[in-house]
């Protein structure tokens, strides 16, 4: 089992740098990503990913977002262009 943790929101504190986790009689290991730190385009390449899209490291959340509602409207299936939609005004 792989175990990954998501920040979608840029932070000062340590913790968005842990990646173990210890209490007395467990130890858990896990990856961790920061949103703010990925490169926007993979994000822009997959619709499930579009809603984040605008909250990686991109100098222009704007343009960033406007290329995001430009590529919600190629999703050729209605559902899941309105399910994508919907998580992108969410986020």
């Amino acid at each position: 089992m792989k175990q990954v943790v998501i920040y979608i929101t840029p932070s000062n504190s340590e913790l968005v740098y842990q990646t173990t986790f210890d209490i007395p009689g467990m130890r858990h290991e896990f990856e961790v990503i920061r949103l703010w730190e990925q490169p926007t385009q993979p994000f822009l390449n997959s619709a499930g990913l579009l809603p984040f899209a605008v909250l990686t490291n991109t100098s222009d959340k704007a343009q960033t977002l406007q290329q995001v509602a430009e590529r919600i409207e190629t999703v050729p299936e209605l559902r899941v262009q309105s399910n994508v939609a919907a998580s992108t005004g969410i986020l």
